[in-house]
Parts: structure tokens; sequence; C-alpha cells
């Protein structure tokens, strides 16, 4: 029998913050990507600040009106890496299916073992959920379990708690869902934070909690999805259960099937172990200004700078990419993004949580197909020929950008011209230079004076590969 855990830590990079300084345990703390003292973005909210309606995501100066005591905190990538590898060696000792969906949530997938006892009522305590047994129930959470047999699910979650507040840290919390298939784990890990244990066993089971949840709280339904769904009078999963395949497929085309099986607790994708995922999907940047502005100048500068590192990491990567999404945040919205479809440019795309990171940002964007390429002039062509079609003339606080559609660098997938040799010469002396001195050491002449945009602290690894 198949199952799968859906192990999520809360307000991560947060807590590896007040595992790693213990005077900021228990207090409310924010993790900020840039200046903590300009107009940036919460990149995470510890559990003591939530309590506050602090949120990942949300505006500093917003952060602090709710919360005056907000200890801000730059964040350090280096640092989660190293804690989430030090998980994810506790993790293999479980099952070599291992497949890390971000930097601080994973899928742990276990074979031929049996769901062990399901007891008739949880036992109590703070941490279990007050629904009867059955298909769904919430986990106590009981003495270690012996070594001398094999563990249960159950038992390998209590398991897997205990050993990451014993070798990664007691500040360090994770909530844990454990289901029969990839969807069902993630949604089961949602349902009860911090530190939460929660089980679906089974496809009854997952049909209750469907038919209690909203539409866009189960990974696989965004912004537009729902919006579409609710065009079509689909606003519960009880409701998608009566829509036909065929509507579905007639409207959503292929996905319009993932619909179909996910509003009844379905789903066949496999956990992909980590370190057998080495194909990249995309490659992307996004960033978040200091201040609202409508400065066509400004906002191409930091555009063009976020091409220019998407390039870099192509060619070092020795890939080239097709299509370019791009997407913006306005100053007064959070979970949003202005846009408008334009058939040619592909219409709609979603990220669920955040492509690149940024508070539950989700959405509908830009994309547009160019020419294979690793050219940062041609990916800001495209990119900025997107942006020109959904920009209103507003402010606007955040520029992401990425390229997706990616294959191996060879002679055949590229044009060689006389002009895009020479250029291709001097981009690779530029990468050279750069590699060694620091990224934007050499840089184009547009960009002298513009803004420093650096890499931020980034949640989602959909580039990463783990080493441990």
């Amino acid at each position: 029998m198949r199952t799968i855990l859906h192990i999520d830590f809360n307000s991560y990079f947060a807590t590896v913050e007040q595992q790693a300084n213990p005077r900021l345990r228990g207090k409310p703390v924010g993790v900020t990507g840039g200046d903590r003292f300009k107009r940036t973005v919460l990149g995470a909210a510890s559990v003591e600040a939530k309590k506050f309606g602090v949120k990942t995501g949300m505006r500093i100066p917003e952060a602090l009106k709710l919360c005056p005591r907000l200890i801000l905190v730059k964040g350090d990538s280096y640092k989660y890496l190293e804690s989430t590898k030090r998980f994810l060696n506790i993790l293999k000792d479980y099952s070599p299916y291992v497949e890390v969906f971000s930097i601080d949530e994973v899928f742990l997938e276990l074979r031929n073992f049996s769901w062990g006892p399901v007891r008739s009522q949880p036992q109590k305590c703070p941490r279990s959920l007050p629904f009867a047994a059955g298909s769904f129930w919430g986990a106590p959470l009981p003495a270690t379990p012996a070594k001398n047999y094999p563990l249960s699910p159950l038992e390998t979650a209590l398991d897997i708690k205990r050993r990451i507040s014993e070798e990664v840290g007691e500040w360090v919390k994770c909530s844990i869902g454990i289901s029969y298939n990839r969807r069902m784990a993630k949604l089961a890990g949602s349902l009860y934070k911090p530190d939460g244990l929660v089980v679906i066993a089974d496809e009854e089971g997952a049909r209750f909690i469907l038919d209690r949840v909203e539409l866009d709280e189960i990974c696989g339904i965004g912004f537009a999805i729902k919006k579409r769904l609710n065009n079509m009078g689909v606003f519960s999963f009880k409701d998608l259960r009566k829509v036909p395949l065929e509507a579905l497929l007639a409207s959503f085309k292929s996905y319009g099937k993932v619909l179909f099986d996910l509003s009844r607790g379905i789903d066949e994708t496999s956990v992909l172990p980590f370190y057998e995922k080495e194909e990249v999907k995309s490659v992307g940047h996004r960033y978040t200004i200091d201040h609202d502005t409508k400065d066509l100048a400004e906002i191409k500068q930091v555009l063009l700078k976020l091409v220019e590192l998407i390039a870099k990491r192509l060619r070092t990567k020795k890939l080239v990419g097709k299509t370019v999404s791009i997407w913006v945040r306005k100053p007064h919205l959070r979970g949003e993004v202005i846009a408008k479809p334009v058939a040619h440019l592909g219409g709609e795309f979603a990220h669920p949580r955040g492509e690149l990171g940024g508070g539950g940002f989700q959405g509908a964007g830009m994309q547009a197909t160019i020419a294979f390429t690793d050219s940062g002039m041609e990916i800001f062509n495209g990119a900025w020929k997107s942006f020109l079609k959904i920009w209103d003339g507003s402010e606007i606080r955040m520029v992401g950008v990425s390229v997706s559609n990616l294959k191996p660098k060879n002679p055949e997938n590229l044009t060689f011209l006389e002009d895009k040799l020479r250029i291709e010469k001097l981009t690779k002396i530029m990468d050279e230079v750069n590699n060694r001195y620091g990224d934007f050491t050499l840089q184009r002449g547009v960009l002298l004076g513009s803004r420093k945009v650096k890499r931020m602290p980034n949640p989602f690894l959909a580039d990463y590969r783990f080493k441990i």
C-alpha cells in the first residue's frame, strides 16, 4: 500500500532564526529579504507575530502597525538551506522516496506499510483534532515508538517530529499530513498548524474534508482557475463533482481531468526523489521595490537586471528557454496581480503559492514565446512587451520574471549569425568577470547607477539540487 507524508515546516525562516538565536524565542519575529528599514515585504513571520495578524508577504510598515514590537531579522538563505539538509538526512532513514517541494516542504512516500490501528477516539492532546475516528482523524502524540519493529505511517510521522526536535532544533516545528496520495497529504498537513498531525486515510475521508474547504485551499487550484470555476457556477468541491468530465475538458483541456479527479480525492502523481530531480523546470527572479513606482525607466532597469541574473543562471546551467513569464503586484494588493489575458501572449498561468516566493502570491499573469535563448536582451524584449500589455499605468511594488520551457543548449538550438557570435563572446567574458568579482561588476551601460538587485532568500527552489 502506498502512503504519503507531507511535511511542512511552520514559519520556517523565522523559527530557524529563533533556533539560532535564543533571544528571539517566544518573541514576534519577521524575516526580511533586504534592508530591514525600507518598505520591503516579510519573507516569513514567526508564530508569535502571526497572532497579531502579521503574515508572510506583508509590507513591513503594515506589519509594524499591527505589531510594533516586531523584531526584524535579515534573511540568511544559507542558514535555511543547511537546516533543510539536516532535515533531509533524517528523512532518508525512513524511505528513499523523498521529494523536495520547496525549502520548507517535503513529500515522503512509504511503500508496503500498514496504517496501524485507527482509534475509536483521538486521545486528549493539544495537537489532536476534535474528529471521531474513521477515515479522517487527528493524531495524538504518544511516547517514542520502539525501534525493534517496522514503523507504521503514523509512528513514522511521530518519530520524524521527535528527531527534528533533537537533531534540527526544538524550536523548529512541522505539521505533517498523512494520506493515500500527494494532494490529500498536502491538504491534511494544512488543516492543523502549528505542529499538527492529521490523517486522511481514504476517499471517504477526502470527500468529507473537501466539502468543508474552499476551492483554492488545495494545491492545483489558484486564483485564475478558481475564478473560471466560479464563472461556471462552481463554488465548492461538491459543485465540482457535479460537472461532467466532458464539460471540464472543454473548458480546461487536459487539466479538466485533474480537476475532475481532484474533486474526488484522486491523484496518481508519484513522489520524485530529490536526488533524481535533475531537470530544471524554470529559472526566475522577483524583486520587491522599496517604494511604490510608476516610473517606466526605473521599472525597466529593475526588469533588465532581473533578466540578466536569469540569463547568467541559464548559461551556467547550459540551458536555453523559450517561454518568458512576467507578473507584477500593486502596492495595496496581496495575493493578486495586474493582468489582462492577451491571446497571442499565451493567456493565463497560475502560481498556487508563488513560483519564486512572496507570501501566498497567486494569480494570473502573462507569457510570451520567444526563440530558444540564453540572452538577457532577448529575454528582456519578450518580458517588456508582456509588461506593457498588462500594466495599467498605476504604481507597482513587485516585479517578477521567469523563463521556462527549457532544454540543453546545443548548436542546433541557436541561430549563428556573426553579430550573435560576437555578443556570445562578450557575454562569456562578462560572466567570467562577474563570477569572480560579483554580479554586475561588468554590466550594460544602461544599468549604470541603477539600484542593486540581489537574490533574496527564496523558499521555492525550482532549480536547487540538494547534496547531502
